[in-house]
């Protein structure tokens, strides 16, 4: 049963929304450091909020977070991720095994597939959820730890699950591509499960709109000889399309 100081310290925090370790300390006038963090840890586990650095925050206003993460990205070059993801889905044949990366523009991918039968394989919690509203998508998702910036599921068990099928086409998007570090993720275990997708796909495109060209973010998992086709949205500069002919890749611009 809730005692009455942790009741006034969970009506104060959910009117609140996000309280500052300096509010807390004055709610808990008296009592040492060691109450307020065992406290919150109780409140924490019966699911009213989420321990985060320099404070805490109800449950409520995480999930709008997290919502307003993945909405703002999606938000961002809207008309060239559209472009892309039409140019893009001329390469899903029906009856392929096709990968589908997380994000915003593989999720535009998913909104302009056709009626015809698929079988879709995907890291996107959300990617997951639109097509298997679709009659015609077989899906299968990945599992593992969503993101709250990708609604990406990754880990361990999510490269368990790309070692034990085929893909015959992978469609994925970088957070960042240079010449010096190839394409790159902000995400480690984003990064490694790319990585397994591309061992095992028979032909990798990769999406990706001028604003990730000259951007390097820590984690590589692609170089420009792992991929067969680049789609963007603009001719990639002289010297990135002189490399990518080099090696052999296709560099296709969308039309807007």
């Amino acid at each position: 049963m809730m005692n009455e100081r942790i009741s006034k310290v969970r009506d104060y925090i959910q009117s609140r929304g996000e309280v500052s370790v300096s509010e807390l300390q004055g709610l808990y006038s008296g009592y040492s450091s060691m109450t307020i963090w065992r406290d919150l840890k109780q409140l924490e586990e019966q699911g009213y909020l989420r321990r985060v650095h320099g404070g805490v925050i109800t449950m409520q206003a995480s999930t709008l977070q997290v919502e307003g993460v993945y909405s703002k990205r999606a938000r961002e070059n809207t008309r060239q991720k559209i472009a892309i993801a039409k140019a893009a889905v001329r390469f899903i044949l029906p009856g392929h095994a096709v990968y589908l990366d997380a994000g915003s523009t593989l999720m535009a991918v998913a909104n302009h597939l056709g009626s015809e039968r698929y079988t879709i394989i995907t890291s996107g919690a959300n990617i997951a959820i639109e097509l298997s509203q679709r009659h015609t998508c077989d899906v299968l998702l990945t599992g593992g730890q969503i993101s709250e910036n990708t609604l990406s599921c990754s880990g361990s068990q999510a490269e368990h699950f790309i070692s034990t099928i085929n893909i015959d086409l992978a469609l994925l998007s970088p957070s960042g591509f240079s010449q010096k570090n190839g394409f790159t993720s902000g995400s480690q275990s984003e990064s490694m499960l790319k990585r397994a997708v591309l061992s095992k796909a028979s032909k990798v495109v990769m999406l990706m709109d001028t604003s990730k060209i000259g951007r390097s973010l820590p984690f590589t998992f692609a170089a420009l000889s792992d991929i067969d086709t680049i789609i963007c949205d603009a001719a990639l500069p002289p010297d990135l399309a002189a490399d990518a002919k080099a090696q052999g890749v296709e560099c296709i611009v969308a039309e807007s």
